[in-house]
C-alpha cells in the first residue's frame, strides 16, 4: 500500500531533480566554452602561452561593444600566426597585433576571402623569451552579436628537394700542375620556374652528389647561387659529393639559378655526369595564402 502511495511523488521528485541538474550543466558547458566581456586591454582574455591555445573558445563580441582583446605570449625566435575566423557579412572586420607597451605592431589580413572558410592572419614574431602580444578583433560595420574563433599556428615550414644538373661537366687535367688545381665547365641549373619549392624558400643546408670517370682524388665540388653571386668550395676532397658551409644565415633562395663546377689536381682529362643538388630549407607558410 505504502509503495502504491509514494511511487508517484518520487517519480515526480526524480524527474524534477534530473531536468535542474540538465540545466545547470548545459549552463556550465555554455559559459566555458565561450569568451565574452574581454572589451579592453585591461580585460584582455589571457590565452597563455600560444602553443597551448591552438584552439580557443568561441568568442562571443555583443552588439553593443566594439572591440575584443587577446592576451598571449611568444618565446624569442618563434614565427607563428593567429587565424580569426571571419564571415563575408561582418564587413570592416579587423585584427591587429601589439606589443606588451600596447603599441600596434602588426595588421591583419583576410585570406581566402571568396572561399567558404575565409579567416584573418596576422603574424607575429618572437624577439624575447615569454614576450607578450595583444591581439584586438574591431567589430567594423556588422550590428548584432558576433561570433568567432581563434586558432594559433606555427609559421615555419620546412622541406628537402634533389635537383639534377643537366648535362656533363668536363675537366682538361692538371698538365700545368697548377697548386691551385683546374676547374671544370660549368653547369648551370635553373629553379626560378620551379614549383614544388615555395617561392620564398630559404636553404638551410646544401649538398651536391655525382660521378667522376675517372674517378680521382683531390677533387672538390664548387657551387653558385645567383642571389650572391660567389663560389662556395666544398669543406671536403671528394670525386661524389660536397658540404658547403651554407646555412640559413647565408641567406639564399631555393628557387634560383644555380651553378656547379668541380676542381681537379691531377693532370689526366675527367668527366663529372648525374651532378645532383640535395637541399634543405626553410619557408613562411603564411606566404602561401591567398590574400586576393
Amino acid at each position: 500500500m505504502l509503495k502504491k502511495i509514494y511511487s508517484k511523488p518520487l517519480s515526480l521528485l526524480l524527474i524534477f531533480m534530473i531536468s535542474f541538474c540538465s540545466l545547470s550543466f548545459s549552463a556550465e558547458t555554455k559559459a566555458a566554452t565561450t569568451i565574452t566581456g574581454n572589451n579592453s586591454f585591461s580585460t584582455a582574455a589571457n590565452l597563455g602561452y600560444w602553443k597551448y591555445a591552438t584552439s580557443v573558445p568561441t568568442v562571443i563580441l555583443p552588439a553593443d561593444q566594439n572591440e575584443a582583446y587577446f592576451s598571449f605570449t611568444v618565446n624569442a625566435g618563434e614565427k607563428i600566426y593567429a587565424r580569426c575566423s571571419y564571415d563575408t557579412s561582418y564587413t570592416g572586420m579587423t585584427a591587429s597585433l601589439y606589443n606588451s607597451s600596447q603599441w600596434e605592431t602588426g595588421f591583419g589580413s583576410i585570406v581566402d576571402r571568396n572561399s567558404s572558410l575565409p579567416f584573418i592572419c596576422v603574424r607575429c614574431d618572437g624577439t624575447s623569451n615569454n614576450q607578450t602580444f595583444y591581439l584586438k578583433v574591431r567589430r567594423g560595420y556588422y550590428t548584432g552579436d558576433m561570433y568567432f574563433s581563434l586558432s594559433f599556428y606555427d609559421r615555419i615550414k620546412t622541406g628537402y628537394s634533389t635537383f639534377t644538373f643537366p648535362r656533363t661537366a668536363s675537366n682538361p687535367g692538371n698538365i700545368g700542375l697548377n697548386s691551385a688545381g683546374v676547374d671544370s665547365t660549368e653547369l648551370k641549373l635553373d629553379l626560378r620556374s620551379n614549383t614544388t619549392v615555395p617561392q620564398r624558400a630559404i636553404v638551410t643546408a646544401v649538398t651536391t652528389s655525382s660521378t667522376q670517370s675517372p674517378s680521382q682524388g683531390n677533387v672538390h665540388h664548387k657551387l653558385l647561387n645567383e642571389a650572391s653571386n660567389t663560389w662556395y668550395t666544398s669543406t671536403v676532397s671528394s670525386a661524389t659529393k660536397g658540404t658547403y658551409n651554407i646555412s640559413e644565415t647565408t641567406n639564399l633562395p631555393v628557387v634560383q639559378v644555380w651553378h656547379f663546377k668541380y676542381n681537379a689536381l691531377a693532370t689526366a682529362k675527367s668527366t663529372m655526369t648525374n651532378v645532383k643538388l640535395n637541399v634543405s630549407y626553410k619557408y613562411d607558410v603564411t606566404d602561401l595564402f591567398d590574400y586576393s
